[in-house]
């Protein structure tokens, strides 16, 4: 049998019907088939990975090269303008008389020049004095004095995440700005929309949408910090409409490339000024300034790209390197250095509104991505001074990732195996969140976290709390909750933060109550058990059932193998049997569950308990409920106080105290052989 390699898959007249045949005849056995399955599993796996990072790999170009695109385009747009006022310079040169007559405009021509001026003024302002009519809270459009009407129609707007339709639009687009209103369903009046926003040609970045699903004909607008998505009727309106937006750029880019012109030919210094006789040495203007270089000098035009393409960290990196650049010896006296210098900073307060937004829970975000994709948009923050304000929203980013991973563990089987799976992910979650809080920000923002921490834990308490503290669970499941929940705790003390003592501060109400209310249910649960009790000994019918039972006691560590008879009878009644069991379970669970701040609650417990059931017993006198009251008094009673000290380190002073009124002789510790020295002389 021959090995699998990519060789036979990657020629030309491969066939993999062929392939499998022969391959199951060269075989022997289903073992090694599948062995031969396995490798080309395999095979597969390795080709898969390869082509994940090739298209990686190549998308970084692909944006690299969509980038260098776009500024081609800008570079032939400003040809295109060029070439256009040089055939304009030609032409009025070719049309002009040396004599002055022949081509002379007459008086009449210009008068009737200025009149069709006049009348495509006034019918330009008619139209804007009609959307203002038309548009509730409008913004002045006469205020800039070339502002004219290029399209205008109704676009339904659509979530750019989720794809759903949001509202119906009337759109404006003008040649210097687009501006945005919506319907007004209840109107009066010639009022028919309601002015909404307004972006300026310069930020606006219109793209095409894909047909996907329910949204076709759309495109899609971006004007950092927004990205608005809208809806035609049809194709030929779509196209109508990126065209209109393509002649407002072009127009745009036009207007500023002559502005720029104007403002550069202002700025050369005339000639005649240094050949004129009158001026002296001192009064000769210096030399012309260096010139920005490229880089420097479409800086703006360049982080308008990086922004909208997402690029945060390139954008912060240019605009550090730009403000370097510019404030140093060579520059510091240019006169475009203000002007640039300025227009970063807008770029700047952009950006931080960009990733404030990028930070904002409230704002399309979703847990799928993880805590490391905040990383960057809260470094770049952290450079520009902002911590506090990243720090806050990183927070509320741990805080939605957490409900979320909290949220996602389902209540089935056991009670026990829920709190197991619900601490498990709330501990790794606030790890996770540790260990990138601690990477992200400086050690004095260490304390919000803990503050953040502990209202975490006391949400996710309340939580369990309402879960496992209910009437209906036992107290030794409500004990493996709890036990389960401090060991996870204590686990986590290990990445430096050690939450034990609020989880206990939580714990701390509800397991009183759960121990009152145990107490409450044993002694209302006492006068019936007694009242009713045949003060027999007990038959367990089997052997088997004698056994656990006596395994059962033991664990609470009372032996009865001298009380059994005839290997199924318990020489007990049923009440005092129940009665051991509840007031050992009780002292067993609840010397575990409690901190030494709650001891005296279990004290309490244990003490009211057995005074009522001794109580009930006085009365009675019955040979066998006295050997029941003479059992309660000499055997288990000294087994809760000898348990207690032992696991406590001191005695359990009431129930002590009611031993004493009922005669109970306790043996004292027994004292130990070690010899013990005044002095340290025989260390």
């Amino acid at each position: 049998m021959s090995d699998i390699n990519m060789e036979k898959f990657a020629v030309s007249d491969f066939v993999p019907e062929r392939y499998v045949k022969e391959l199951a005849r060269s075989c022997v056995g289903g073992e090694e088939l599948q062995q031969q399955k396995v490798k080309i599993e395999g095979l597969a796996e390795e080709t898969a990975n390869a082509l994940k990072k090739n298209v990686y790999e190549n998308y970084m170009q692909f944006i690299e090269t969509a980038t260098e695109i776009s500024h081609l385009e800008a570079e032939m747009y400003k040809l295109s303008h060029l070439l256009s006022d040089q055939r304009t310079v030609l032409t009025t040169l070719s049309q002009a008389s040396i004599l002055g007559n022949d081509n002379a405009l007459s008086r009449e021509s210009l008068d009737n020049h200025d009149l069709e001026a006049e009348r495509v003024e006034e019918e330009r302002r008619n139209k804007l004095n009609l959307i203002t009519e038309k548009v509730e809270g409008c913004m002045n459009l006469l205020d800039v004095p070339d502002r004219n009407l290029l399209h205008e129609g109704d676009l339904l707007e659509i979530d750019a995440e989720e794809n759903t339709a949001l509202q119906r639009m009337h759109v404006y687009l003008f040649n210097d700005c687009l501006m945005l209103t919506s319907w007004i369903s209840n109107r009066r009046g010639p009022m028919r929309y309601k002015f909404q926003t307004s972006y300026p040609i310069s930020t606006l970045a219109v793209v095409n949408v894909r047909d996907l699903g329910t949204v076709k004909q759309a495109f899609k607008v971006l004007a950092f910090p927004d990205t608005r998505v809208f809806q035609c009727n049809s194709l030929a309106i779509k196209k109508d409409w990126l065209d209109k937006f393509e002649s407002a750029k072009k127009m745009h880019i036009e207007k500023e490339t002559l502005k720029q012109k104007k403002k550069d030919s202002t700025d050369k210094p005339k000639p005649e000024m240094l050949e004129s006789p009158s001026l002296s040495v001192e009064e000769i203007p210096s030399p012309q300034i260096t010139p920005l270089p490229d880089w420097l000098a479409d800086v703006i035009e360049e982080l308008d790209v990086l922004i909208v393409e997402r690029h945060f960290q390139k954008t912060y990196d240019l605009m550090t390197t730009a403000q370097k650049t510019l404030n140093t010896e060579e520059f510091k006296n240019h006169p475009q250095r203000a002007d640039i210098l300025k227009k970063i900073d807008q770029k700047q307060k952009a950006l931080t509104e960009i990733l404030l937004k990028e930070l904002d829970v409230t704002h399309n975000w979703s847990p799928r991505g993880g805590l490391r994709s905040s990383r960057h948009p809260v470094q770049i923050l952290n450079k520009f001074n902002m911590t506090s304000q990243a720090c806050e929203l990183f927070l509320d980013i741990c805080s939605h990732t957490v409900k979320a991973h909290v949220k996602g563990v389902q209540l089935e089987g056991s009670i026990l195996s829920y709190v197991k799976q619900v601490g498990d992910v709330f501990f790794c979650s606030l790890s996770d969140a540790l260990i990138e809080f601690t990477t992200l920000f400086p050690k004095n923002k260490v304390s919000s976290f803990i503050v953040w921490a502990s209202m975490q834990l006391r949400i996710l308490m309340s939580q369990i709390i309402k879960q496992v503290f209910t009437p209906q669970c036992a107290l030794d499941s409500i004990l493996n909750c709890v036990q389960s929940l401090r060991q996870q705790c204590e686990l986590f003390c290990e990445f430096g933060l050690d939450l034990r003592f609020q989880m206990n501060s939580c714990l701390r109400t509800p397991i009183i109550k759960a121990l009152k209310e145990y107490k409450e249910k044993v002694v209302d649960s006492m006068k019936t058990k007694v009242s009713e009790d045949k003060w027999t000994p007990v038959n367990l019918h089997t052997k088997v059932g004698t056994n656990k039972f006596l395994l059962q006691m033991t664990d609470l560590g009372l032996n009865l193998t001298k009380y059994v008879i005839n290997e199924t009878w318990v020489d007990l009644s049923s009440s005092t049997i129940w009665f051991v069991q509840s007031v050992l379970t009780l002292q067993t669970i609840g010397l575990k569950i409690v901190t030494k701040d709650m001891m005296d609650v279990v004290d309490e417990c244990i003490y009211a308990i057995y005074n009522a059931r001794l109580m009930l017993s006085v009365g009675n006198d019955t040979s066998y409920s006295q050997k029941n009251y003479k059992f309660l008094l000499d055997i288990v009673m000294p087994l809760l106080l000898r348990s207690y000290k032992e696991e406590v380190g001191y005695e359990n002073e009431k129930l002590m105290g009611l031993a004493k009124k009922y005669g109970v002789n306790v043996a004292p510790p027994k004292k130990s052989n070690i010899t013990k020295y005044t002095s340290n002389e025989y260390l």
